[in-house]
């Protein structure tokens, strides 16, 4: 897993958060207790930044409407059904960096080829079709 050079370890002390941006992925770090943590910076429920919202024994709450979320494993409190995705985050020579933020082929599936469909199945199905009334429009 390729992990990326976020910012310095003093620039995040405890009890304080910091929302990085890398490509399309926004990612909210939290330094909670003295341990690090990163997670998705988007509500599930409504879209609200996390990196705002404030933390109780180890679970995000979003600034909006409280949505739960833990930190650790990123399942939402509200429907366990639900889960954001939460980023690796190690620090070396006092840096802090992320992972998973970036496509990475080393998680590449191995196995045979996916199967083809026999021709002898195969079949077209229009998906445009005229209009049965000829004023009436699609």
């Amino acid at each position: 897993m390729k992990y990326l050079k976020v910012m310095k370890e003093e620039d995040l002390p405890i009890g304080k958060s910091a929302i990085i941006r890398a490509g399309e992925e926004e990612v909210a770090l939290f330094n909670y207790k003295g341990r690090l943590y990163a997670i998705a910076n988007k509500c599930l429920h409504k879209g609200a930044p996390l990196g705002e919202g404030r933390i109780e024994e180890g679970v995000i709450i979003c600034p909006q409407h409280e949505w739960r979320y833990n930190l650790e494993t990123g399942y939402c409190m509200q429907n366990p059904e639900m889960k954001t995705r939460v980023f690796p985050v190690k620090v070396q020579n006092r840096h802090i960096y992320v992972g998973g933020l970036f496509k990475d082929d080393s998680n590449k599936a191995l196995g045979k080829a996916p199967s083809k469909i026999p021709d002898s199945i195969k079949f077209k199905i229009d998906t445009i079709r005229k209009p049965i009334n000829p004023e009436e429009t699609l």
